[in-house]
């Protein structure tokens, strides 16, 4: 009998944001599928000093209406209700950090320890940067799971990839 997880109260979490120093970024979008499919996408307001890479690969993504900080919190913690799911992130450290910022510390909707993916796919076998050889295509066309057009660092696209990839991984290992 192959291992099940721990639970399925997760929500696949990806956050993008304005550097990678979390002590001068702050976050820009966020991210969330539930397991049953249900999303949530929201972009932050943000009047401060963007890393190089986000002016060239990301400012030109961000395209929905911004809200505040404390709309953005509210519409999280209504989106993940009051089960403190597990947020599940390819790479939680960043998405983590950023989120409690957002937050002002670790009190959040989710439950108080993020869920690495990378970890997970170690664990399984593979080389955790298998997830983004290829541009995040190598090991969903293993899986077969059906590749969208055009990558483009959006959060809700990487958290529905992720949940994608993370459901076909599953079902392979059953």
């Amino acid at each position: 009998m192959q291992p099940r997880p721990f639970t399925d109260n997760l929500i696949f979490y990806d956050t993008e944001f304005s550097s990678f120093d979390p002590y001068t970024g702050e976050i820009l979008s966020v991210g969330m599928v539930k397991m049953n499919g249900d999303t949530f996408y929201c972009e932050l307001a943000f009047e401060g000093k963007y890393s190089d890479w986000v002016k060239e690969h990301l400012l030109h993504t961000l395209t929905a209406p911004k809200i505040s900080r404390e709309e953005a919190k509210k519409s999280i913690a209504d989106f993940v209700g009051d089960t403190k799911p597990y947020m599940m992130a390819y790479a939680n450290q960043y998405d983590a950090i950023y989120t409690y910022k957002l937050f002002g510390g670790p009190e959040t909707p989710f439950f108080w320890l993020p869920l690495d993916f990378a970890s997970v796919l170690f664990a399984l076998g593979y080389d955790p940067e298998v997830y983004m050889k290829n541009d995040y295509t190598y090991l969903a066309k293993e899986l077969g799971v059906s590749i969208r057009e055009g990558h483009t660092h959006n959060a809700l696209d990487d958290a529905k990839f992720l949940r994608d990839v993370y459901l076909a991984l599953l079902n392979s290992k059953n």
